[in-house]
């Protein structure tokens, strides 16, 4: 018979229970300890030396008291979820397993950080075993630098998904505000840092929507991503490591100033997060190696050109375990689509481009800024958005 310690036992009626029964792990078979004090919430426990204990105990107070809000918190909304089922197929152990809508989840609530091959490897498993991995990110691990911006490293885009309108999203939670806190509209800026818009919403006033079927307005600040990629654009070369810096140089030796960095660089495409460099910098690379070059150019041209970067470590490729569409190809094809949408390139017969001839070229940074701004004025918000 399987035991849970979640729900309204109290200390006494555990105590006893404990008294007069033993307990052994449904994985490994080994006899638990079940721990009942007042500082943490009860639990089972492996004995000293268990082979099972590295993998599945060292849990923080944050960890279980998330995963136990999660778990009631499904169970109010009328679905019948499951704490820590153990899949021996796979060998491994969710936080919690539930269906909804005929789809079968397994939720796993992180808050640690595990290697990135560790991370595929689990939500792989879950996918070949026709199971859908939610991975949600620990709420305390939000490193939030602005009204719409956000610094995440590498683990956490690992947490990134697409909702159903397309846009990105990253599932967050917090036991101690009892919150979600979903990052969504994601665009890198930079390696770290990104543009991203924040839904918070307590988790008893949340539907289950919010983990299963995340769906947000499709808006975009573009004035104030104009202002973030400005600064970049700005203080590019004031760096202290900019004179060994690759993509200066490259510019550097076509006598381009990064602060002059016309405003068709550094534009926001949907696809971008799989590209790990900055948009200002894999853009660059693209003008400079094939679309700013006079003549015709294909599309598997600007491919190869960008393959290239990638070869010689220029630019840097993202994994994006989550989602099982799309590639770096797509950010590509979407950021030549906006440049023609546009009208920076036109189409000159099938299958060929050319950048067209732009009058006005800026003789001074104020004049730049006024061009930035006529630009960025004229744009509409689905023409960056690839619709």
């Amino acid at each position: 018979m399987r035991i849970s310690l979640i729900g309204s036992h109290s200390i006494p009626v555990l105590q006893q229970y404990r008294e007069n029964h033993n307990f052994y792990c449904p994985e490994c078979k080994e006899k638990v300890i079940m721990k009942i004090g007042k500082k943490r919430i009860p639990h089972f426990s492996h004995s000293k030396g268990s082979e099972c204990q590295q993998r599945y105990e060292r849990e923080s107070e944050y960890h279980m008291s998330g995963k136990v809000l999660l778990f009631q918190w499904l169970k109010k909304k009328g679905l019948n979820p499951i704490l820590e089922p153990y899949y021996p197929e796979i060998s491994q152990r969710p936080d919690i397993s539930v269906h909804y809508e005929g789809v079968h989840y397994a939720l796993e609530y992180q808050c640690s950080s595990i290697s990135e091959e560790l991370f595929v490897k689990r939500t792989e498993a879950y996918l070949k075993s026709d199971i859908v991995p939610i991975w949600i990110l620990a709420g305390k691990s939000i490193k939030r630098t602005g009204k719409t911006k956000i610094t995440l490293s590498g683990f956490q885009y690992l947490f990134l998904r697409q909702a159903a309108s397309g846009h990105w999203v990253i599932l967050s939670f917090c036991p101690t505000t009892k919150s979600f806190i979903n990052i969504h509209h994601i665009h890198p800026l930079t390696v770290r840092n990104a543009f991203a818009h924040y839904d918070v919403k307590p988790i008893f006033q949340a539907n289950p929507s919010i983990l299963f079927n995340p769906y947000f307005k499709d808006d975009f600040y573009l004035e104030e991503w104009k202002r973030e990629v400005r600064k970049i654009k700005n203080s590019l070369s004031q760096n202290s490591s900019a004179i060994r810096n690759n993509f200066l140089r490259d510019l550097y030796s076509r006598s381009i100033a990064p602060a002059f960095l016309p405003p068709e660089i550094g534009l926001p495409v949907r696809y971008s997060p799989y590209i790990e460099t900055s948009p200002i910098q894999w853009q660059s690379y693209l003008f400079m190696d094939i679309i700013g070059i006079e003549g015709h150019f294909s599309l598997q041209q600007v491919i190869g050109a960008f393959r290239n970067r990638v070869k010689y470590n220029d630019i840097k490729i993202r994994s994006i375990p989550l989602v099982q569409t799309g590639s770096e190809i797509h950010a590509i094809k979407e950021y030549l689509n906006v440049l023609i949408n546009l009208n920076i390139v036109k189409q000159v017969e099938k299958g060929l481009y050319k950048k067209t001839e732009i009058t006005g070229e800026p003789d001074h940074y104020s004049h730049l800024i006024q061009i930035e701004d006529d630009f960025y004025r004229g744009i509409i918000q689905r023409n960056l958005q690839g619709k």
